[in-house]
């Protein structure tokens, strides 16, 4: 499952589908929809940019990855494994609620310059500033009169 959002366009409240959210996350019946809905997305409009905030906990800035192409952002998040070295380091868990996860969320990007995109991540909140495109002024020619 994969979720696109336009930054720029709103969409309204879909009661059926916040009831299937709450069904699968109460049940667990759709872990895959579970683990994608784990980073909570916020989108602001500045006026000159777009500001996406994107929780994403226990992940290292190494973990996530952000790549463009033909105007669409994926950003992926995925926990890199522990070597067997590792492992045995930790101990033996007597128990283990935490799961190792990954995330994937695709942007649409036709409004924005993606040669300016700047992003930062602190404290488990991804950072990212899209400045909207500015729009093209037609250049203006004189003709001679002959």
């Amino acid at each position: 499952m994969m979720h696109y959002m336009t930054p720029f366009e709103r969409t309204g409240y879909d009661l059926f589908h916040s009831m299937r959210d709450w069904e699968n996350e109460f049940f667990g019946s759709d872990k895959t929809a579970a683990q994608l809905r784990s980073c909570k997305t916020d989108i602001r409009d500045t006026g000159d940019d777009y500001i996406m905030e994107a929780e994403l906990p226990g992940f290292t800035k190494e973990e996530i990855k952000l790549d463009v192409q033909d105007d669409v952002l994926t950003l992926t998040a995925v926990h890199k494994e522990k070597t067997e070295e590792e492992k045995a380091k930790d101990g033996t868990y007597l128990r283990k609620e935490r799961s190792r996860c990954s995330y994937q969320q695709k942007l649409d990007l036709s409004g924005i310059d993606v040669e300016h995109l700047e992003a930062s991540y602190e404290n488990g909140i991804l950072t990212l500033k899209m400045p909207k495109k500015k729009p093209q002024i037609p250049a203006s020619k004189r003709i001679a009169i002959q």
